[in-house]
């Protein structure tokens, strides 16, 4: 596990070049989440100088809600991303959770991703941090921690909207680089004991302890711990 710690327009900064980074290796499978730490990072990303047609944006959850919904991750992305773009754009694959069916909701993203990635990883996904350890849609005690599948329906998350769509924790981890965005003092306590290694079971913790390659981006001091 990697940290990265600056002030919130040096994180922008960092956030920004690694893409650049990430994008100059090739074609790129990114997932991204909503939330309010969304409105830090796709403010990095859009400043990036990079080929965009050489991206394909996914999704790491969606509440069922209209695009036109504040609430909604793809939503945000097209108002602050995508939309103001000039020149090439990326290949855009938003979750759909406003229908009825969140079921078969999951399953459509699903072959989606099966479709897309032929069955391999996302290359990067970039996520948030709640300050009880949540990542994207997954919660303390969500089936998304345990799902077989890829997108897993979400019928009782603890927050509103309750509706939600979210890739499962298992292939999360499977994803080649994960960059957590950890902005605000109220986010201090998780990141510390994640990066403290103080044992605990919150997403984050689990994200952290299984996936192979993670990045803490944070305005918060913190100290490392030892194994």
């Amino acid at each position: 596990m990697q940290l990265v710690v600056a002030t919130l327009e040096g994180l922008r900064a960092e956030l920004s070049s690694a893409f650049e980074q990430q994008v100059a290796t090739g074609p790129l499978s990114c997932g991204l989440s909503g939330g309010a730490t969304a409105l830090i990072y796709l403010g990095a990303l859009r400043t990036a100088a990079v080929d965009w047609t050489r991206v394909s944006l996914f999704w790491v959850d969606e509440c069922a809600v209209p695009v036109t919904d504040p609430e909604s991750s793809a939503g945000l992305a097209r108002q602050m991303l995508i939309d103001p773009m000039e020149g090439g754009r990326p290949r855009v694959f938003p979750m759909h959770a406003a229908g009825p069916d969140l079921e078969e909701a999951a399953l459509d993203y699903d072959h989606v991703l099966d479709r897309e990635l032929a069955g391999e990883p996302l290359d990067l996904a970039i996520v948030g941090v709640g300050e009880d350890g949540h990542v994207g849609a997954i919660f303390a005690g969500s089936p998304a921690i345990e799902a077989q599948t890829r997108v897993v329906a979400i019928h009782d998350a603890p927050r509103i909207p309750r509706r939600r769509l979210s890739l499962s924790l298992p292939f999360l981890v499977s994803t080649r680089r994960i960059w957590v965005v950890a902005i605000g003092g109220r986010k201090r306590a998780i990141v510390q004991s994640v990066v403290g290694r103080s044992g605990g079971d919150t997403p984050l913790h689990l994200l952290a302890r299984y996936a192979e390659d993670v990045t803490i981006f944070t305005d918060q001091a913190v100290h490392r711990g030892g194994r």
